[in-house]
């Protein structure tokens, strides 16, 4: 394989969260990206249901590494449309894994492979997921790992901007600034993963061949209220409108694992570093914030 920055790399859903993150992670290489619902400029047109059109992109771009930063992340959906959702999240990405079998293949999964009764999790620890999204992500590992040229990053409670402001702390921050009230998981542990270090982190893997699964998620395991209460701090918002409740009180249709903090020693041993403390992080989402 083509070595560090000489690589091509397709970047499939480059609008999405991580996928803008990866943009800017990315920039001055040799990336062909592809958008779907929304419009991105000099990026390809590309629904991954469509085989051919999949095909097509694949053999124009002859990559060397392909990032699948496409996908149906919303659990809920996952739950309720389990067959609809799997074709986007799994069949696509078993199509590409066969249409491109000497690309380096870069997938993310989720702390939602675990069951969350065990408290904190390793790469290497039996996934048991009990939802549909985690299902889901198991099969996509499974995937990857059916070639040598692979490269699984499961992260948990991803935030940064991105156009359609989906992330958790976008949502608490257009929420609290209109003074509405947000719901948050009270019984509930998450491993906050900043996306714009997120991104840093798959280019230095790649560029350093890792192989195999990494946590790639941030340094600390956090109930949720703490997280969402440090990003009502930083950005200068009530938390009193914090509406804490148990998952149970939510009326959620999928289970959610309450303990399934990731643990992230081979991340940080493998590089040297991890990703940034979560109050870092979001002092440094403030500061970067997009301006109407």
């Amino acid at each position: 394989m083509t070595k560090g920055n000489d690589m091509r790399w397709l970047l499939l859903g480059a609008t999405g969260l991580v996928g803008t993150h990866l943009r800017a992670a990315l920039r001055g290489r040799d990336v062909v990206m592809t958008s779907h619902r929304a419009q991105l400029p000099g990026s390809v047109p590309l629904d991954l249901t469509d085989h051919a059109a999949v095909t097509r992109v694949i053999r124009e771009a002859r990559p060397d590494v392909i990032v699948v930063a496409a996908a149906n992340a919303f659990v809920e959906q996952c739950e309720r449309e389990p067959i609809a959702t799997r074709v986007i999240n799994v069949d696509a990405v078993r199509y590409l894994a066969n249409a491109a079998p000497n690309a380096l293949l870069v997938v993310f999964s989720s702390e939602y492979v675990f069951d969350g009764s065990a408290g904190t999790y390793a790469e290497d620890d039996l996934v048991t997921p009990i939802n549909e999204y985690g299902r889901q992500k198991v099969a996509v590992e499974a995937i990857a790992r059916e070639r040598p040229d692979h490269l699984v990053c499961r992260v948990s409670g991803v935030y940064g901007w991105s156009a359609a402001r989906t992330s958790f702390v976008c949502q608490l921050v257009d929420r609290l600034r209109a003074g509405q009230r947000l719901r948050v998981p009270a019984d509930q542990v998450i491993t906050p993963t900043p996306a714009a270090d997120l991104a840093g982190v798959i280019v230095e893997l790649v560029d350093r061949s890792a192989r195999g699964i990494f946590h790639a998620a941030g340094p600390e395991i956090l109930p949720r209220p703490e997280f969402a209460r440090r990003a009502a701090q930083t950005f200068g918002l009530d938390a009193a409108l914090l509406d804490l409740r148990t998952t149970a009180e939510l009326g959620l249709a999928a289970p959610r694992p309450l303990r399934a903090g990731l643990r992230t020693d081979k991340l940080r041993a493998f590089l040297g570093h991890g990703l940034s403390h979560s109050v870092d992080a979001l002092a440094a989402m403030r500061d970067a914030e997009p301006r109407p």
